[in-house]
Parts: C-alpha cells; sequence; structure tokens
C-alpha cells in the first residue's frame, strides 16, 4: 500500500473510494476526481484538521492521489484492478448517477493501523461494497468516534445504473456511527425500511445526531434527545456546479463542530456558508480537480495553478 505522510499527525480518518466522475452538467461535460476522501478530506484539511485517508485506487491511476498530498493529507492507497468511476448527471436538485467501475473494498487489515493514529473515523463508501463489513465492525470497536454518509449503503448498482435501495451493510454501519449524514430521500428510505420515525431510528441504532440535506433548501440536524435545528441554504448568484457539495457541507460542519466546538446551530451555518462557497466554485476550485477527459485512461494528470490554501 503506498503511502504518503501529512506534515503533522493526523486527527481524523477518511476511509473511503476515490473516484474519476464523468460530470455532465450546465451543458457541459468534465472528468473530475471525486469521493467523499476528496471533497470531505479537502474540506478537512483547508479547516485546519489535520487528515488521512485509505482509499483504494489502479496503478494507473495513483498519480491522482498527489492532488490531495499536495495539499498536505496522509494518502494510504491499497492495490486495486479497477479505480471507482461515476458519470454525473446533474439538473438542479435532481442527480443521476451510472457507476461503470468500482475499486475493491478496504480491508481492516488496511484500516486497523490507521486507527491508533486519530480521534475521528469519517466514513464515506459510495457504493455496498466500498468498505469491508470486517473493517466497519473494527471502526466501531475502536472507541473512536465515528461519522458516516450512509450514501453508498442506500445505492443499488443495476447493470451500471445506481438507484435507490438498502444494502445489507448498512445495519452494521449505523450501529457504528455516532454522527451520520443523509439526503432526505435517503433519510426516508431508512425510515420506511426499519419501520421507524426518526426519533425511533436515532435511538435504536444510538446515532447522536443525524445531519440531513436538502439541497437548495437547506438542511436539519436531530439529535437522539429530540431536538431539531433547521437553516437555509445560502443563495449562490452565480452557481457553477453542485457535484461535492453535501461532502464539503458535512466535512465543515463537523470540523465546527467537533474541532471548533461550536453549537449545532452556529455550525450548520458555518457549514452552509462553506458548501456555498463550494457551489461558486470558491472553495475547492474546479480546476484543481479537473482531468483530462482526452485520455480515457487518465494515467497522468494536467493541473492548472490553484491555491492550496460512538463514545459509549
Amino acid at each position: 500500500m503506498k503511502t504518503v505522510r501529512a506534515k503533522y499527525d493526523p486527527e481524523v480518518l477518511i476511509v473511503g473510494s476515490v473516484t474519476i466522475d464523468r460530470i455532465i452538467e450546465n451543458r457541459s461535460i468534465t472528468e473530475r476526481l471525486g469521493g467523499v476522501v476528496t471533497y470531505g478530506g479537502l474540506t478537512f484539511q483547508r479547516l485546519g484538521v489535520a487528515t488521512s485517508v485509505v482509499t483504494n485506487v489502479a496503478d494507473p491511476h495513483r498519480p491522482l492521489l498527489d492532488i490531495l498530498s499536495d495539499e498536505g493529507l496522509a494518502v494510504h492507497a491499497g492495490k486495486s484492478p479497477g479505480t471507482t468511476r461515476f458519470v454525473n448527471e446533474s439538473r438542479g436538485d435532481f442527480r443521476e448517477q451510472l457507476m461503470p467501475e468500482t475499486a475493491g473494498p478496504i480491508s481492516a487489515d488496511q484500516v486497523r493501523p490507521l486507527l491508533e493514529q486519530v480521534r475521528h473515523v469519517h466514513a464515506g463508501p459510495l457504493h455496498s461494497d466500498d468498505i469491508d463489513a470486517r473493517a466497519v465492525t473494527l471502526m466501531g470497536e475502536s472507541k473512536k468516534l465515528v461519522s458516516l454518509d450512509v450514501q453508498g449503503y442506500l445505492r443499488i448498482n443495476e447493470n451500471g445504473r445506481v438507484v435507490p435501495g438498502v444494502s445489507a451493510g448498512l445495519e452494521g454501519a449505523l450501529g457504528a456511527a455516532h454522527i451520520i449524514k443523509a439526503d432526505e430521500g435517503e433519510l426516508a428510505l431508512m425510515l420506511d425500511h426499519f419501520l421507524e420515525s426518526l426519533p425511533g431510528f436515532l435511538r435504536r441504532f444510538r446515532i447522536d445526531e443525524a445531519v440531513i440535506t436538502r439541497g437548495s433548501r437547506g438542511a436539519s440536524v436531530w439529535t437522539r434527545t429530540g431536538d431539531g435545528v433547521h437553516f437555509g441554504a445560502e443563495a449562490v448568484r452565480r452557481p457553477v456546479s453542485t457535484v461535492g457539495a453535501g461532502d464539503v457541507f458535512f466535512a465543515a460542519y463537523l470540523a465546527a463542530h467537533l474541532y471548533r466546538g461550536l453549537d449545532i446551530d452556529l455550525a450548520a451555518g458555518f457549514a452552509a456558508g462553506v458548501a456555498a462557497r463550494q457551489v461558486a466554485g470558491k472553495h475547492i476550485a474546479p480546476a484543481l480537480l479537473d482531468l483530462p477527459t482526452e485520455q480515457p485512461g487518465v494515467g497522468g494528470r494536467k493541473r492548472s495553478a490553484a491555491p492550496s490554501s460512538k463514545r459509549r
């Protein structure tokens, strides 16, 4: 496994696939590095939270990880026959996805030696087999705080097309997590599957906080005690791209709430501002992540100059 160490000891470990995303948006087609490890990782790092990531990629795509290590992230990349790929088509809040290729699952052996170095694990699976079940169990048993984006467990790959559906690994992942993020469609799918109200769902899985995103209509945060905070999204006069905005929002919320000690409402407001900057192309500039679409294998990369800037 290739390892690129960060300058500082990491505080958060992000687990999940880095992706090559073909983005069809605003009548344009681009290829861009993506995934929770990319958008969440860069956000944590830029907000002062030293970040480590563990992921799997195919050998020809390993140079792409320099985008992360150049910004100071510690990158732990395992070998895989393939690299996870998505085709994302966005029209407003509507998104349709294809997943023509996936990397091999991230294993417990990859995660185990990294857990001792961090205080927080941020799980960002992009499909049900992204993180091996034994690695998820290890996270839950680690005594570290675990945050989870549930999206990967609520997707089914039907002949390459990503459609809503509950995977077998969801229950174990929820049991390992303290703070989760879902959009309102994913939340409805989970509540219907478990036949629970939101308060009952949070109590059942001992989840401290649920962050529910609603695109341009803002978001809400609910706690296991029954408290809820609602807030609107910040208006963006000239949107550039909505891709990655949810990952950025969740990472910014966690950075403000867990690491800066802000109350839920202040942390959520701060995160809304960072997400708005992302949509406007001013947080993680698209040029930093853009890949040369004329090279299908994406074996190298061309970059434009861009500033880096369950506690039981």
